[in-house]
């Protein structure tokens, strides 16, 4: 049903005259006798008995009366929602992070936005790079922050911050140390090794393939000795001395001091990686969002 004659039918019924609804909507009595026509039409039932100049409702005009008068305050309900969501910091904001960026930067980011924004409700969602990304794409998440670059026609991806990638062992663990007359890449002491590996789709994993492949080695030479999905397990299976791994430096700092682990470093391998921001570039930013990509920003 069209607004316009909702509103002009709601005047006839609170004036019972069709000339005073004119004058109050600033419309003239043949536009209202209009609008009551073409719901008379579309209901398929008479709203008004004009009866001389005396109007009178009919029992289908007073069940729409109550249905318009309803209509028209939920209307005004979500224009003043709308009204603050679009100008208060405020509402609910669904943020996805693989996992370093999700136990390790995020945390004190959200801390310090929830200090300035106390209104906003932070949803956080963990998975894996590409779980995050499709989580994105598909419109469930309103922001990402992940472990390797998408070149998502959907998407708009910036570089956040820059983290290495190291070789950690158990403590006690005797690694050899490889050749270390060598200044050049060594595939066979990686091969001899047992590893800790993230799963696929791990932006962890994605960075150790890309390095060894430009060093013209498979992932797949490698001898995996357990699989696992998340930063914590590996460390955890790593103290637990099923075998070596490779992480990020910032989610193992504290255990290296501690002594839990320890570094080995492969000759020839050397292992950066980035974390980047991404979100859909053809959704609304609400302040919220906008905001909390300004708190994003100090990390630079």
């Amino acid at each position: 049903m069209d607004i316009r004659r909702l509103q002009a039918f709601c005047k006839v019924y609170e004036l019972k005259s069709f000339s005073r609804a004119g004058e109050e909507l600033l419309l003239s009595q043949p536009t209202v006798s209009a609008h009551i026509m073409a719901l008379e039409s579309e209901l398929g039932t008479r709203l008004f008995d004009r009866l001389g100049r005396t109007v009178l409702p009919t029992p289908a005009a007073h069940i729409l009366y109550q249905h318009a008068l309803d209509a028209f305050d939920r209307l005004e309900n979500a224009r003043t929602e709308i009204l603050a969501l679009t100008q208060r910091v405020s509402g609910e904001l669904s943020i996805g992070g693989s996992t370093i960026p999700a136990h390790y930067i995020l945390p004190e980011i959200m801390a310090v936005f929830r200090a300035k924004y106390p209104e906003v409700t932070i949803n956080l969602v963990i998975g894996d790079t590409q779980e995050i990304i499709e989580r994105v794409v598909e419109g469930h998440l309103s922001l990402g922050l992940v472990g390797a670059a998408t070149d998502h026609p959907d998407l708009a991806c910036e570089l956040l911050m820059n983290d290495e990638l190291i070789c950690i062992a158990p403590a006690d663990m005797d690694v050899p140390l490889g050749n270390a007359h060598s200044d050049g890449f060594d595939p066979g002491y990686l091969r001899g090794l047992p590893w800790v590996m993230r799963e696929h789709g791990s932006g962890t994993r994605l960075a150790f393939e890309s390095a060894l492949r430009e060093r013209g080695m498979d992932i797949r030479e490698l001898r995996t000795s357990i699989l696992v999905h998340s930063t914590l397990a590996v460390l955890q299976c790593v103290k637990a001395g099923l075998g070596v791994s490779v992480t990020s430096r910032l989610a193992v700092a504290g255990a290296l001091e501690r002594g839990e682990i320890r570094q080995i470093d492969v000759p020839g391998l050397s292992i950066k990686r980035g974390y980047y921001r991404i979100h859909h570039a053809k959704r609304h930013i609400f302040p919220a969002m906008r905001r909390f990509l300004e708190v994003l920003s100090t990390l630079r």
